[in-house]
């Protein structure tokens, strides 16, 4: 009988044994995926910084090329008002000989229909025209006064047009150009 009692406690140890192993191989388990876990939220974390940085970075590229486009274009279009404005005042001074003359119909035909394409060459790129009726009010923003002029014989201030402004969506490339006529002096 003692050799089944030494038996029975030798089970009993080794079933002791194998339950401390198999609950000590479980704590490690968990422990390995507890740091598998923690490791997966870190570089998950690492992934989705680097992923916002890197589109951070894209929207930053495509606002600075968006905005060096937009110098450029500027910079263009401003060249072109002054070459439109060269075309207009050569168009208004053309003296009497040269509409008289046998050709000077066609030549300021020619040069009208210039006028006209250059015109067309700013709507096509978004550029509207500021050009203020005589009875608009003055407006600091769109028009830049030139001149004031007093005239008593008028019931409301008035704007004439010396040079058209420019304008793309509300940005004022170039105000307009006024001389203001009003029946008030100023001083």
């Amino acid at each position: 009988m003692s050799e089944s009692k030494e038996n029975i406690e030798e089970k009993v140890n080794e079933d002791q044994v194998e339950q401390a192993t198999e609950e000590s191989a479980a704590e490690e388990v968990v422990e390995i995926v507890e740091e598998v876990v923690e490791d997966l939220e870190y570089f998950k974390n690492k992934f989705m910084r680097a992923q916002a940085d890197v589109q951070n970075m894209r929207r930053r590229m495509h606002d600075d090329t968006e905005e060096r486009v937009r110098l450029r274009l500027e910079g263009l279009l401003s060249d072109l008002m002054a070459v439109a404005d060269y075309l207009e005042a050569g168009l208004k001074s053309v003296p009497q000989s040269i509409k008289d003359a046998e050709q000077g119909e066609a030549f300021l035909a020619g040069m009208s229909a210039i006028q006209q394409a250059l015109d067309m060459v700013f709507l096509s790129h978004g550029v509207m025209f500021i050009s203020p009726a005589s009875d608009d009010d003055f407006n600091p923003e769109r028009h830049e006064a030139i001149e004031t002029v007093v005239n008593t014989d008028l019931e409301n201030p008035q704007l004439e047009l010396l040079g058209r402004g420019y304008c793309m969506g509300v940005k004022i490339l170039r105000p307009a150009k006024v001389r203001v006529i009003s029946n008030i002096s100023e001083g």
